[in-house]
């Protein structure tokens, strides 16, 4: 679903994670994205969040994106959440103001 990036500025920001992510989405997979619920992205959290972090090096080095992920969790109540899921659900978020398909009478 996500191509392997290479060569990317580092996002400090899950907003900056975002942009990069879909940047490289092509549309179609934005809006299956978008449709997807919100119990459905833990699915893909598992199929890419490893990639996410291996590219965003979130454990190796990247402290400036971890730090925003564990923040967003902390205000949410999500005290285990996983970094990778912060930035599927926020990347989701973003998708669901723009890709989801509606019903035009």
């Amino acid at each position: 679903m996500f191509p392997k990036m290479i060569d990317i500025k580092l996002p400090s920001t899950i907003d900056e994670a975002v942009d990069i992510l879909l940047d490289d989405l092509p549309l179609l997979d934005r809006s299956r994205l978008a449709c997807l619920t919100a119990k459905e992205l833990d699915l893909i959290n598992r199929m890419v969040g490893l990639q996410i972090a291996r590219d965003f090096k979130l454990w190796s080095g990247n402290t400036d994106l971890l730090r925003d992920c564990m923040a967003v969790s902390e205000q949410n109540g999500d005290e285990d959440a996983d970094p990778t899921m912060v930035i599927v659900r926020a990347m989701w978020a973003k998708l669901q103001d723009t890709h989801v398909l509606r019903l035009v009478k």
